[in-house]
C-alpha cells in the first residue's frame, strides 16, 4: 500500500498528464485517466455552455468539440498541491495563452479541483473568468455602475 506521500505526488502526476494531454489533444490519454462516472463541471461557464457533464461518453463527445473552436490550448506555469487531510484532492492553478480558430487570442488563469480515486479522475472542477471567453467569442460584457444598478432598480420598483 502506498504512503501517502506516494499516493499525493501520483495524484498529481495524474493531473499533471491530464492537463498535458489537454494541451496535445491526446482524447486517448484523457480517456484513460478519466472514471467512468466521471463529474466534469465548469462552474463559471457562459451561458451557451454546459456547465455539469457526467459520465465519460457525455464528457468525451464535449471535449472531443473543443478542437473545433480552439487552435492550441496552451496551458502552462503548473501550480499543484493537495488537501492536507485528502490527497486524492488535488487543486491546480495554471494559465492559457490559447489560440481561437477565428482567430483570436484568450489568456486566462484557471484553478481546477480534481478528485482522483484508485488513479482515476472522478471529479473535474475548472474556474476560469468566462468574460475572456465571452469576448474572444465575439460577445460583449458592458461594465455596470453604480447608477446603472440604481436605475434599473428603480425602473422595477
Amino acid at each position: 500500500m502506498p504512503t501517502v506521500e506516494e499516493l499525493r505526488a501520483s495524484n498529481i502526476d495524474i493531473a499533471r498528464r491530464y492537463l498535458e494531454a489537454i494541451n496535445t489533444w491526446d482524447f486517448a490519454v484523457k480517456r484513460e485517466l478519466l472514471a467512468e462516472d466521471i463529474v466534469f463541471e465548469m462552474r463559471y461557464a457562459p451561458p451557451g455552455f454546459k456547465r455539469r457533464m457526467e459520465g465519460i461518453e457525455d464528457v468525451m463527445a464535449f471535449l472531443e468539440t473543443i478542437p473545433s473552436l480552439i487552435e492550441t490550448e496552451g496551458l502552462y506555469d503548473f501550480r499543484f498541491e493537495t488537501y492536507h487531510s485528502d490527497p486524492g484532492e488535488v487543486i491546480a492553478e495554471y494559465k492559457s495563452d490559447m489560440k481561437m480558430v477565428i482567430p483570436v487570442e484568450l489568456k486566462n488563469e484557471y484553478v481546477t479541483r480534481f478528485t482522483i480515486r484508485d488513479a482515476k479522475i472522478t471529479h473535474f472542477c475548472e474556474f476560469y473568468d468566462p468574460i475572456p471567453l465571452v469576448i474572444a467569442l465575439g460577445g460583449r460584457v458592458e461594465p455596470a455602475t453604480i447608477e446603472s444598478a440604481r436605475s434599473a432598480r428603480t425602473e422595477s420598483a
